[in-house]
């Protein structure tokens, strides 16, 4: 799930470089090579190592699947810091909004037995809603629905450490105007997808969690996965990270998951999400008329959706003309991505156990990698750097610069920021933005901004002499500070040579 972290990374635009027209079943017929070769394998192993020296994750968790066999699937680092554990290949790890997959096939599934109109108003099911006879089922799913971001609201930060149900998640918000007429945006919304957990609940009559287990995980035998409650003391599940302004990494487990189910709250593994996207792609779930739509970029305002998003997936063409459908899922202590290329036989994994991994530049790499012949090359050997997303106001811009800068000189207007990041000021997390300066003058290059009712982010990538990192500075409607990130731009400009195995992460400063 998107909660305050970065939804599209720097590689973003270089993955999604054109939208998706149309789409056909992932075929399952025999390339010509199955097994990776010594040269890949020293590749993939160079790009964990080089995140995990870099302080981009403590733990890393990569999987590559071809014609439906994992060919590589490997753990480095640690998942759990002070234990000294390290992930192994069944390690079970948030997937954050790779959910929402799960949540709109739910929906099709339900549309399929003909229980669901998804061109119907939310009033049909959820009458008691506000603005829901004016929003469609499609338009939740293709986030074009307009309603407010619960993860954006002030107290959000003490209200997720409580159990709750979906329904309170969203009586936070959909009192609120909507942001846009339904239809005439896009705008990522978790919101939209806590309102499509209860509107499954509403139709099956059952809790999500057990429809999941029912219509889903059991009959594609993913036994790893479930849906996580108020408590959740499974084994082998990677512990959650964070890492304030390239600071020590620190043990998250604050959320309750409860707040983020439909919308964020599913435990898996590599093996049970190979056995989902395969599932899922050979129709043994929905309709091919229900994948077609999953699978196909949506319209806002009737015309294609510039984001490229369908239902519950992103879809779009690699520079080489080849689909890819994917989506990243973040929470504030994970950070994943499962992506697949139909037109290549291969499928990308990426689970890492914190909340701001690039795992977008992390896919193109092993892509790149994997269809060498086929893939666009850069002269640096980087993914190409991406176009902004669209353009800011100049004065934000000026105004989230020189807050960093001001930081950096330990210049804070506590004043300036919301309550809940203004409770995360800690004297540590101050220190950290301070120890900045080490690295030397900085450069900002914008590089786009997210928009989730009340909040604005805008996003820098920041060059200094010593080190490059990305910038995220999200500020409220009305001009209070809500958050502040900062996490390490990744580059692979040499998978060739191998990257040394990097020191162990220190223990966290609890």
């Amino acid at each position: 799930m998107d909660v305050k972290v970065l939804k599209m990374s720097l590689a973003s635009a270089a993955l999604v470089s054109s939208l998706m027209a149309g789409v056909a079943l992932w075929q399952t017929a025999a390339s010509a090579a199955t097994e990776l070769d010594a040269r890949q394998v020293a590749a993939i192993d160079s790009i964990a190592r080089t995140s995990l020296s870099l302080h981009a994750t403590p733990g890393l968790i990569i999987a590559v699947i071809r014609d439906g066999q994992i060919v590589y699937n490997k753990g480095f680092g640690y998942r759990d810091v002070a234990r000294k554990l390290a992930p192994t290949d069944d390690t079970r790890c948030p997937i954050g909004s790779n959910t929402k997959q799960f949540t709109a096939a739910s929906i099709l599934l339900l549309r399929d037995r003909g229980k669901v109109n998804i061109d119907k108003p939310l009033s049909t099911y959820l009458p008691q809603i506000p603005h829901a006879g004016g929003v469609t089922i499609r338009q939740l799913l293709s986030m074009t629905g307009g309603y407010a971001e619960f993860s954006e609201i002030a107290n959000f930060g003490e209200m997720v450490k409580h159990p709750t149900t979906a329904a309170h998640v969203v009586s936070t918000v959909v009192g609120r105007p909507l942001d846009f007429k339904p239809g005439s945006r896009y705008s990522y919304s978790n919101t939209g997808y806590m309102l499509l957990q209860m509107v499954i609940e509403h139709v099956s009559g059952v809790p999500y969690g057990r429809f999941l287990q029912e219509h889903i995980f059991a009959p594609l035998g993913m036994h790893a996965t479930y849906l996580r409650g108020a408590t959740d003391t499974t084994a082998n599940v990677a512990a959650e990270y964070t890492s304030f302004a390239l600071g020590p990494w620190e043990l998250f487990d604050e959320w309750n998951y409860t707040w983020i189910g439909g919308a964020g709250g599913i435990i898996s593994d590599v093996a049970d999400l190979a056995k989902w996207n395969a599932g899922f792609d050979s129709g043994k779930l929905i309709s091919a008329e229900s994948f077609k739509d999953m699978t196909t970029a949506g319209t806002v305002d009737g015309k294609p959706n510039p984001a490229g998003y369908g239902f519950g997936l992103t879809v779009a063409h690699m520079p080489n003309g080849h689909r890819v459908f994917w989506h990243g899922g973040n929470t504030q202590g994970t950070a994943t991505q499962d992506a697949r290329f139909p037109d290549d036989h291969l499928g990308i994994i990426v689970l890492a156990n914190t909340g701001v991994y690039d795992y977008n530049t992390v896919v193109r790499a092993i892509y790149d990698l994997m269809v060498p012949e086929k893939a666009v090359a850069t002269t640096s050997g980087e993914s190409p750097p991406p176009a902004p997303q669209n353009t800011a106001d100049p004065e934000r811009l000026k105004e989230a610069t020189s807050w960093l800068n001001d930081a950096i000189a330990g210049r804070i207007d506590d004043g300036g920021l919301r309550t809940d990041f203004r409770k995360l000021m800690t004297p540590a997390h101050r220190a950290s933005l301070k120890a900045l300066a080490k690295f030397g003058s900085r450069t900002y290059e914008f590089i786009g901004s997210d928009r989730r009712l009340p909040t604005t982010s805008y996003i820098f990538k920041v060059t200094a002499p010593e080190r490059t990192f990305v910038y995220l500075y999200s500020r409220d409607d009305g001009g209070t500070v809500s958050n502040v990130l900062i996490f390490p731009f990744l580059a692979f400009p040499n998978l060739v040579e191998p990257v040394p195995e990097p020191a162990p992460p220190a223990a966290p400063e609890l």
